[in-house]
């Protein structure tokens, strides 16, 4: 029984060897990896994400603490690399990736988290300036990485409003946690603490180094976790993620009063339009306020196809930024906003 186990044992390790060597040249692969099934990229993708990827806004001379906004980009510029991408960032004095100029009566403002930014594209690549430059119109992209909708309305309030003539709105599956702590919290904002951002600043800035067992420890410890039973946490607020947004749109309606709102959803290269489905419905509930009521809902996950995303990371690449520039520029030739 003996050489019976030991050559058991020997073909498990060769296997589990053989897969750690196949994960790890597919990550350094991605060209390859795009060639294989929407299964095997997510399975791969994961494992980049939790073992390989860089925190931006945590990387050291990235970001830097803000007290009403628990942190901003760092002005100044910097290069942020990963394995899909390489690129230079620009920031102007208030945090966001834009320059001086900008900051003086914008026409069209963004706001969103980092793929409104332009995470993993060159700066002039970006569907913001792209569509300045169809539009001729100054824009101003205030959109920082993991930002939800309430931080996106705090940091409206610190821009040049005067001549704001259409704000466009990057909303993210993500924003519902920020979004739900706001409402459970009475409307008040959740804001990092400048000790938490250091210590993540700390723990994030630090080399992820490559060694033998990585990504299969990666998978059996989501395995573990797929086993265990789920926490069900009691929601007294019974709000989704459609009801929590509209909720802080409405808890900023000063400024949103009579401005042309065109919203969109952005949630990777895994694109769902639940959010804009149900986003739709709702604003036509009566009893909705016109600002609500007239909003532009759009559905941009039937013009993206997988080829316009990384496919590791999962953000826009150019050509995805060129899509919705172009349709952002359709919409509002259509409707007559500028």
């Amino acid at each position: 029984m003996m050489p019976m186990i030991i050559l058991i044992a020997f073909i498990i390790i060769a296997i589990l060897i053989l897969l750690e060597a196949a994960m790890y040249w597919l990550i350094r692969h991605p060209a390859v990896l795009r060639r294989f099934s929407r299964k095997l990229q997510n399975s791969i993708s994961y494992l980049y994400i939790q073992g390989d990827r860089k925190i931006m806004q945590f990387q050291e001379g990235c970001g830097r603490y803000h007290p009403d906004l628990g942190y901003t980009l760092q002005p100044g510029t910097f290069v942020f690399t990963e394995i899909e991408f390489c690129n230079e960032y620009r920031i102007n004095s208030l945090g966001i990736r834009d320059n001086e100029e900008s900051l003086r009566e914008p026409e069209i403002i963004f706001l969103g988290d980092s793929f409104a930014l332009g995470w993993g594209v060159d700066q002039a690549e970006t569907f913001v300036l792209l569509l300045g430059d169809k539009t001729k119109r100054k824009t101003l992209n205030t959109s920082v990485p993991s930002y939800g909708t309430v931080r996106e309305m705090l940091m409206l309030r610190k821009v040049d409003r005067s001549r704001l003539k259409c704000l466009i709105i990057q909303y993210c599956g993500d924003d519902y946690d920020e979004n739900r702590l706001f409402h459970s919290n009475g409307n008040r904002p959740q804001i990092m603490r400048a000790a938490t951002f250091r210590n993540l600043t700390t723990q994030h800035s630090k080399a992820k180094p490559y060694f033998p067992g990585k990504y299969i420890g990666l998978k059996i410890r989501k395995k573990i976790g797929e086993w265990k039973p789920s926490a069900i946490t009691a929601d007294d607020n019974h709000l989704n993620d459609v009801n929590l947004f509209i909720h802080v749109l409405k808890q900023n309606a000063d400024m949103l009063l009579n401005l042309p709102l065109i919203v969109f959803e952005m949630n990777g290269i895994n694109q769902t339009n639940t959010f804009t489905r149900q986003l739709k419905e709702k604003i036509n509930e009566a009893g909705q306020p016109p600002f609500i009521r007239n909003m532009i809902v759009l559905d941009m996950s039937q013009y993206l196809e997988d080829r316009h995303f990384y496919v590791l990371d999962g953000h826009l690449n150019a050509s995805g930024h060129v899509i919705v520039a172009d349709i952002l520029y359709q919409t509002i030739a259509q409707a007559g906003i500028i």
